[in-house]
């Protein structure tokens, strides 16, 4: 024992005597946020540092990245004090460390940042083709002039996406992880749903249904806040899509009727999303207004409890007497107070443009609930009577566009008047129109009859306003398909 006390007492603690001094690191060059980076591009970044002893030769580095779903196991991507690598990390926002330790006294400084990893398929336009009576869905990424085709064939091992494409939905929510696209197909199985990241399938259109409807023929899909509505064989089904896995409940009714929903009206708001909606039944001629989301039935818009009929003496929402070939927003608000436009036909073929306000709790307003009629023109400007295709849009109030053979025709609601507007020119027909999302790009799908195969292709005509409302040609794209059926903005 006295010879164990007399060695410890040698033992000397010279901790604070001498002190290692740090070499603080002040980490620059790295921004807070990488957007588009792409997969299988290279990402560089070259920090730079600033150090108190004006030396690095004892630091270590690490980079790692995580999202969500890896923070606990995080992936090294480099060693190096400097990144350069081939980006390997899945589509979406992935938080990134650069880490200098230094290996003297095992401190560690570091700096946090996101990157947003894109793939060929996160932003662009999306083609629905018709290929030979096969559905097949093709991608013109933003940026690049070469259209990517088959793309669901390709991330799905070969796999079809059906037969009869009917139409192509994006379907963007508060979580990107949910964000889905939609392809209807009018066949057996109705098309399916893909993952909006990879473009793989996650459920097929049947599945979507809490019990599947006895005719499977998917023909729109309507968007409002906390429901959207999808159109199957002329009824209607609520979607909540505040539920973690929505479905599709069973079709809504209407009080000791039958009735069938127009498949190319939507008279609702695919920007601002009203937590109401509306929607028209060809079958009964008539409008239907949710105004509650508890209902299962649909009722005409002088009928619907809290929602205000105003009269403007144009026509009778209950009973316009008419189909609805086609409509859309025309005149956005932000207060909600919004107006909208549609192409009609009478029984005997003759056409009217219907003009309506909708309103579902606008601000300041008095009632801040309401349907009003606005106006009833009866149409004969030129090829409207034999038009198939229609487009308008709240970037051009009062304006409706239409096209007949190789045509793009408006008409001016204020003045009554129609004027030819764009020729494709050559032997051309156009199959269908439609407002790119967010912009002022017409997209105008067409078929080439002097084109042996192939003879589908479509068009970018950006409409300007100055001097007078003009079309200008920005892209064009020939030799896609049979046929293009849609199109659909994927943001």
């Amino acid at each position: 024992l006295i010879t164990i006390l007399g060695l410890t007492s040698c033992v000397h603690d010279d901790t604070n005597d001498n002190p290692t001094p740090l070499n603080e690191v002040t980490i620059g060059g790295i921004q807070d946020e990488y957007d588009d980076v792409h997969i299988d591009k290279l990402l560089s970044i070259h920090p730079t540092l600033a150090t108190s002893q004006n030396s690095d030769g004892q630091f270590g580095y690490f980079w790692i990245a995580y999202d969500n779903n890896t923070m606990y196991r995080a992936d090294t991507l480099s060693r190096e004090r400097n990144l350069d690598v081939k980006v390997a990390l899945a589509p979406g926002q992935h938080t990134l460390k650069f880490k200098v330790v230094d290996n003297l006294t095992g401190v560690y400084y570091e700096k946090e940042f996101k990157v947003n990893v894109v793939n060929e398929f996160t932003k662009g336009l999306m083609i629905l083709c018709d290929d030979g009576g096969k559905a097949r869905l093709d991608f013109l990424p933003d940026g690049q002039k070469e259209v990517i085709t088959n793309v669901y064939g390709k991330v799905n091992g070969g796999e079809s996406l059906g037969t009869k494409p009917k139409r192509v939905y994006f379907n963007k929510f508060d979580r990107e992880s949910l964000d889905e696209v939609m392809v209807l197909c009018q066949d057996e199985r109705g098309g399916c749903f893909l993952d909006a990241t990879s473009m793989k399938q996650s459920r097929t259109y049947v599945g979507f249904f809490m019990s599947p409807p006895e005719k499977v023929m998917p023909e729109a899909y309507y968007k409002s806040s906390m429901r959207h509505y999808l159109v199957n064989d002329g009824k209607l089904h609520d979607r909540a899509v505040n539920m973690h896995a929505p479905t599709v409940k069973p079709n809504m009714l209407v009080a000791g009727k039958t009735y069938s929903i127009a498949d190319n009206a939507n008279f609702n708001d695919d920007e601002q999303q009203p937590a109401r909606a509306v929607v028209y039944d060809n079958e009964n001629m008539c409008f239907y207004t949710i105004n509650s989301i508890t209902t299962a039935f649909l009722t005409t818009a002088t009928k619907t409890r809290d929602l205000v009929y105003i009269p403007g003496g144009f026509f009778n929402p209950d009973n316009v007497g008419m189909k609805c070939l086609y409509a859309n927003i025309s005149v956005r608000s932000e207060t909600g107070a919004n107006q909208f436009m549609g192409v009609f036909e009478e029984p005997g073929g003759r056409r009217h443009l219907l003009k309506c306000g909708i309103g579902f709790w606008v601000e300041g307003a008095d009632p801040d609930t309401y349907f009003s009629d606005l106006g009833d023109d009866v149409l004969t400007t030129e090829k409207v009577a034999e038009a198939t295709t229609f487009a308008c849009s709240a970037r051009f109030p009062g304006y409706m566009f239409y096209a007949s053979g190789s045509v793009v025709y408006l008409y001016n609601a204020e003045s009554k008047t129609g004027m030819r507007v764009y020729d494709l020119g050559g032997d051309v027909d156009i199959d269908h129109i439609e407002f790119d999302y967010k912009s002022n790009t017409l997209l105008v799908a067409y078929r080439d009859k002097g084109r042996a195969t192939l003879p589908a292709g479509f068009a970018m005509l950006e409409v300007g306003t100055d001097g007078g409302l003009h079309l200008q040609l920005t892209g064009r794209r020939d030799g896609l398909a049979d046929r293009i059926v849609d199109f659909e903005r994927k943001y």
